[in-house]
């Protein structure tokens, strides 16, 4: 922020030929801390669609910045009003802002907020000014506050591109802010901290000021449309993947599985094949009646986490509908994706019997096809589906592999169309 005017004596004349820039640039920083500080106050009391970490970041940059309008105000009515004002009080409350600016990113990203550490830096400079030595020399001054909002900003920006797991665009936009920001407090370290003792830098520190003003200025504002921004990205984001999940289950709905599979193309690995395994639960409308739909919910979930713990990390599993589902992968052979759905099968009915204590036996039959990427999922589903039926059609619980090749060379009636491979005859 603008901690760096307080008290500052540049060369002679630049000053003065400076005091129009820097009080625009202040005013200016003050319109925009205050503008920033009421439209996030109003996100913090009337966004009711929002998670609580962004609800906490709203309301400490809302603080942060109001803190930091104030103090930037202070100072610049530099000798109009008091020195405990303009220069004690002015950076007490630019260092406790700065320090809630971080807790406010931190608070995003579920971190510890350490609120202690910007009320205790900011008491040090309280403490730090009663010292009559300390608080009439500037350069001690700025030795002690530019390093302090350089160690909030830069940290800032480390929690940014650490902890964004995300990978939110914002985010990152805010840490390019910052840069912006600590570089420019940096410069400002240097101007005023060793301009009136080094004889050559005196008379540039003036334009070395005024610059870093600029890019405060220009810092702020983008990371005040950040601050703005990263909850709305971050709610965006989650509406999305909301759309794009089973709510029941947890995993990929029907849209999700298609739109995925379509992004499907021959990578270095794959077998050039689309192969999907389809699920079904054998008299899952047995379970509903018979144990109620609260049990065949639980059953519907115990399946979504058997095949999210089971399946390989290279394919896609999701729900199509009801007690209909499907697994995806272009790195699997029809043998190995059969190996597979048996895994799952035998884990499943497993699972089942442990969350219900024994009194729900449920089993599972399965249909595999593999197709040439081109061919696309609903030619892979219709092989993989007609499988599965024939799974059923063969007792139930047991696993089919469907294949469009071996069919043609039986080419007749739409039945004999596929030909099936059963390794669990009935």
């Amino acid at each position: 922020m603008s901690t760096y005017l307080v008290g500052q004596k540049c060369g002679p004349g630049v000053l003065g030929a400076l005091v129009l820039d820097v009080k625009t640039i202040l005013f200016s920083l003050v319109v925009a801390e205050l503008t920033a500080s009421a439209v996030l106050c109003f996100l913090f009391f009337f966004w009711k669609d929002r998670d609580r970490a962004g609800h906490l970041s709203f309301g400490l940059w809302s603080i942060a910045f109001l803190l930091g309008a104030i103090g930037t105000l202070l100072i610049s009515f530099r000798g109009v009003l008091p020195d405990d004002l303009t220069i004690i009080a002015a950076n007490f409350l630019i260092l406790f802002a700065t320090g809630l600016r971080r807790s406010g990113v931190a608070a995003f990203f579920h971190l510890p907020l350490r609120l202690w550490i910007a009320a205790g830096l900011a008491g040090v400079w309280l403490l730090l000014c009663s010292v009559p030595d300390f608080a009439a020399t500037m350069s001690s001054r700025v030795a002690y506050v530019q390093p302090v909002m350089i160690l909030y900003i830069a940290w800032s920006a480390i929690i940014c591109l650490r902890w964004n797991t995300e990978n939110l665009v914002t985010p990152k936009v805010y840490a390019f802010s910052a840069a912006l920001e600590t570089s420019a407090h940096f410069s400002l370290l240097t101007a005023l901290g060793f301009g009136a003792e080094n004889g050559l830098f005196e008379a540039i520190s003036g334009h070395v000021i005024l610059i870093a003003l600029l890019l405060i200025l220009v810092a702020m504002v983008l990371s005040m449309f950040t601050a703005l921004a990263m909850p709305i990205e971050r709610s965006l984001l989650q509406f999305k993947s909301a759309a794009y999940r089973d709510c029941l289950t947890g995993l990929p709905n029907r849209r999700a599985v298609f739109e995925r599979a379509a992004t499907f193309t021959s990578v270095s690995g794959a077998n050039n094949c689309l192969t999907v395994i389809r699920f079904d639960i054998d008299e899952f409308k047995r379970v509903n009646d018979k144990h109620g739909h609260a049990t065949g919910d639980l059953v519907l979930q115990v399946f979504g986490r058997v095949c999210e713990e089971t399946r390989p990390a290279d394919t896609v599993a999701g729900r199509l509908g009801g007690d209909e589902f499907v697994l995806l992968s272009t790195r699997m052979e029809p043998n190995q994706a059969r190996i597979l759905a048996e895994r799952i099968r035998a884990h499943f009915a497993a699972a089942c019997s442990e969350e219900t204590e024994g009194t729900v036996q449920v089993g599972l039959s399965a249909g595999v096809s593999s197709v040439p990427l081109d061919l696309g999922l609903d030619e892979a589903l219709e092989i993989a589906d007609r499988a599965m039926y024939e799974a059923k059609a063969c007792g139930r619980g047991k696993t089919v592999v469907g294949s469009a090749e071996k069919a043609r060379v039986f080419s007749g009636t739409e039945d004999a169309q596929f030909a099936f491979y059963n390794p669990h005859p009935a």
